[in-house]
């Protein structure tokens, strides 16, 4: 199972697509009406967000931002076999929302189904067979339906040009409700076929949470699930502006985070700021596996680093949150550097979400949250 693409509800398509464009240098690949909501395509390497508002009160993206603001309302999901999926998922008693959709195009056979997930979020499942186009439901518009997609192949439309192009999508970051952590960890675990990882637990003055990553056996799906442990925690504050559990966040993957970094900055994407102190404290670990030369540039861009132990050759793990990127203090962007390393005639690459990061990046999130007055010490 692998991330096919992303679709997200918001009030101006085309101001976002900018937005992208802008200050992500993504590409604007499409666009198009289908069924009363306006469609924003997007694109970075292997990575595809739908952009969608609405055109009347009726739309599916209209009732999606009447219960929430902007931000994330499905994940659609590549599955090798769509009905074992769909078997998987009625197993649970999960019923379809859309239900098996099939069609022969010129170069391939595209199959897609739809279930509601945790709370308002919906997952799509796809499968794809040869050559087809983006999503079955959006052929009715020539200029979304002209977008193709390889079967098993990661396609990039983006022509490596701009300095910026993004892998695929690390990790989508999910929160829940106070309690609601290991129900959520379980309707992944039974439904999606997701198996529980890594488990953290985080606590500062001001404010803590637990999380657990879920995974698939066979592929690239990693969904850590966050719950709030205090009242005012930054995840307390997006479960009550967000009106429920939603996408907290979406990890974007490249192979060098540095020059991306410095290139964005200068595009405008705005960045969570970490204090000088955080990269005094990363130089006097004796383990540190990075030059005073690289510890300096990371410095300069304010990215985290965290690195794995015990490699031959340590590899870091390199990491950087956007600012919220709509209005209301909800969803933003990290962006994420994994670089290799070499255990015994293997090449593998930095593993984890930068646990050793986790302290000073919930810190930085609650220096937001304290200078929007949603945070005083308990």
């Amino acid at each position: 199972m692998n991330v096919d693409h992303v679709c997200f509800c918001v009030e101006d398509a085309k101001a976002l697509s900018n937005w992208f464009v802008n200050h992500l240098k993504f590409q604007a690949i499409a666009s198009g009406i289908w069924q009363d909501t306006v469609i924003e395509v997007l694109n970075s390497g292997s990575i595809y967000f739908l952009l969608c508002s609405p055109l009347t009160h009726d739309s599916a993206a209209a009732q999606f931002l009447d219960k929430h603001p902007p931000g994330v309302s499905n994940i659609a999901f590549r599955v090798p076999k769509i009905e074992s999926a769909i078997a998987q998922a009625a197993s649970q008693d999960v019923q379809l929302l859309q239900p098996l959709h099939t069609e022969q195009q010129s170069a391939g056979v595209l199959k897609w189904a739809e279930i509601p997930a945790w709370g308002n979020l919906t997952h799509t499942f796809i499968e794809r067979r040869g050559i087809t186009s983006l999503l079955l439901q959006l052929a009715s518009s020539d200029n979304l339906h002209s977008i193709q997609i390889e079967s098993g192949k990661p396609s990039t439309v983006k022509k490596i040009t701009d300095p910026i192009q993004f892998l695929g999508i690390d990790h989508i970051v999910l929160n829940v409700a106070k309690g609601e952590l290991d129900s959520a960890v379980r309707w992944y675990e039974k439904v999606l076929g997701l198996q529980p990882n890594q488990k953290f637990a985080i606590q500062t003055d001001y404010s803590g949470l637990c999380s657990q990553v879920m995974r698939h056996p066979s592929g690239n799906v990693q969904i850590p699930i966050n719950e709030p442990s205090s009242a005012n925690s930054q995840i307390q504050e997006f479960l009550t502006i967000n009106r429920g559990s939603g996408i907290q966040h979406i990890a974007l993957e490249t192979v060098d985070l540095i020059d991306a970094i410095a290139h964005l900055r200068q595009a405008g994407l705005p960045l969570i700021s970490i204090p000088a102190s955080y990269y005094t404290q990363i130089q006097a670990q004796a383990e540190c596996p990075l030059p005073e030369a690289v510890l300096n540039r990371l410095a300069s861009q304010q990215i985290l680093v965290d690195w794995q132990p015990n490699a031959e050759i340590p590899a870091a793990l390199l990491q950087i949150f956007t600012q919220p990127i709509f209005t209301q203090p909800t969803f933003f962007f990290e962006l994420i550097e994994r670089q290799p390393y070499l255990i015994p005639e293997k090449l593998q690459r930095a593993q984890g979400f930068g646990e050793g990061n986790f302290q000073a990046l919930f810190e930085a999130i609650e220096r937001e949250q304290i200078k929007r007055g949603n945070l005083t010490s308990t």
